[in-house]
């Protein structure tokens, strides 16, 4: 059985809502325009604090050229609720209690920080089935280094790893750590498919558990770190 990881934010769930009405209520004290959820999409996968100097970047600046207590504002607005406009994405539910099912071990890697990922993981159902996170807040380190994937694949019975994701930043991910990605093609990428390396991509989670197996039946000996 394997160890499949996932990336969280436009992989698993559907996150931007919640991160724009967040950052909206950041610009709205600093009187500033609200951005669109499409803008904050472009913003998302890099980790929070990055997400916060992009917002204030694209609107007009960083307030005294120093985003530390906007940051802790923006995280202080985001962890009182950051469930309410967050839903998982078509499909993860009865994908993960699937692979679940079939024995193997699921894990989450993401930037984002602990408290809101355990509450949203939690609150969605999605833990269980999920029983491994690696979180913004786990590491000295944040994704692309693969550190942080190994860190999650740890946690997890031994066996074969496989990275989820949709993103530049997931893809690089696996490349460093030497594992199998699987690509889900409607979340927060920005480059297309064929731009980044992939064992195999995926518009539907109802396809997901099909292509984990055909994968581990052609190179399980290729998919380990």
């Amino acid at each position: 059985m394997a160890r499949i990881i996932f990336d969280l934010d436009g992989t698993l769930v559907e996150s931007a809502p919640s991160l724009t009405a967040a950052a909206n209520a950041l610009l709205a004290e600093l009187g500033r325009e609200p951005l669109s959820e499409g803008t904050t999409r472009t913003f998302v996968g890099h980790g929070v604090k990055v997400l916060v100097e992009r917002v204030l970047s694209h609107t007009g600046g960083i307030p005294g050229g120093d985003s530390a207590p906007h940051l802790e504002r923006f995280r202080a607005i985001y962890n009182a609720d950051p469930v309410t406009g967050t839903e998982p994405i078509a499909g993860v539910p009865v994908a993960l209690a699937a692979l679940a099912a079939a024995g193997h071990g699921l894990g989450v890697c993401t930037q984002k920080p602990n408290l809101p990922a355990v509450a949203i993981l939690k609150a969605l159902g999605l833990m269980p089935p999920v029983t491994a996170l690696t979180d913004g807040d786990s590491l000295a380190v944040m994704k692309p280094d693969p550190r942080m994937l190994d860190h999650a694949a740890a946690q997890l019975p031994e066996g074969p790893v496989l990275f989820v994701g949709d993103s530049e930043v997931d893809a690089a991910t696996a490349e460093a750590a030497g594992v199998p990605f699987l690509l889900y093609t409607e979340g927060y990428r920005g480059q297309p498919v064929e731009a980044l390396r992939h064992a195999a991509a995926f518009s539907d989670f109802a396809a997901l558990p099909g292509l984990v197996e055909t994968l581990l039946a052609h190179a399980c000996g290729e998919v380990s770190i």
